[in-house]
């Protein structure tokens, strides 16, 4: 067998999109700060789901457990590094002002059990010897959180699609704002470039993915758009139900 190329170092290009990416992952973490105005205006998380605050922040903090072990990945670790800080605030904030927070943090406890469990392996337990790195200098540790790194990725990335799922029930985009659905496009199309330009296929296939869910989510986007009006049901602000019924 020839012998597997080395990982290439990052060139002025592709640490631009890396930066570029970097630029749009902080815009999408701060983009639940609308949802938690109102949540500490009502001061109940009423029906908003914890899951994507979870998923993020075992999602980021996965992927700074990668860039440890992967040498010359400064953006991703500058990105996922405040995408744990600000998943952290956000989790903070969920549990001040859920009604259940034995539930919430029991939730947010296993999912630091899972990165813990994730990340000690990888640093302690996986050699080199456990199998061939799919390339020349990348080591087993990096490949092993790689994995998990795409699972969660896409995870992340494909949990929006329950709410194309309502718009197209619904025939309304009242649930899916545009300024997300392109900031999840535009973030990922960046890191999809980056990942090519430094043939990171870890970075990539997830990113890869996010794009063409992106994609996806403005098509639907631009099918409902105009159908604007809906049941009060649809509103997004906790307590919008009890509202609507002290009007009648």
């Amino acid at each position: 067998m020839p012998p597997a190329p080395p990982i290439p170092q990052t060139t002025g290009v592709a640490n631009f999109f890396g930066w570029a990416g970097t630029l749009g992952s902080l815009l999408l973490f701060a983009s639940p700060t609308s949802t938690f105005v109102k949540i500490a205006k009502e001061r109940t998380t009423g029906n908003y789901a914890l899951l994507p605050y979870t998923a993020g922040i075992l999602n980021a903090a996965t992927w700074v457990s990668y860039t440890a072990v992967t040498p010359d990945r400064l953006q991703t670790a500058v990105t996922n590094g405040t995408g744990v800080a600000s998943m952290t605030v956000w989790l903070i904030l969920f549990t001040k002002y859920s009604p259940d927070r034995g539930a919430v943090l029991s939730q947010i406890a296993a999912v630091f059990v899972i990165w813990a469990v994730l990340t000690i392996m990888a640093v302690h337990f996986i050699t080199d010897d456990w199998f061939t790195p799919l390339r020349k200098g990348e080591t087993c540790k990096t490949e092993f959180l790689g994995m998990f790194c795409i699972a969660f990725n896409i995870l992340l990335y494909g949990s929006p699609l329950s709410a194309a799922k309502r718009v197209i029930e619904t025939q309304s985009v009242a649930n899916m704002p545009l300024p997300l659905s392109l900031a999840t496009t535009v973030c990922s199309l960046m890191w999809s470039i980056y990942s090519i330009l430094v043939q990171d296929a870890w970075v990539g296939l997830p990113n890869m993915a996010g794009t063409l869910l992106g994609l996806l989510q403005l098509c639907i986007y631009a099918k409902y758009c105009r159908n604007q009006e809906g049941e009060e049901e649809r509103l997004v602000t906790p307590g919008s139900s009890l509202r609507a019924a002290l009007r009648q």
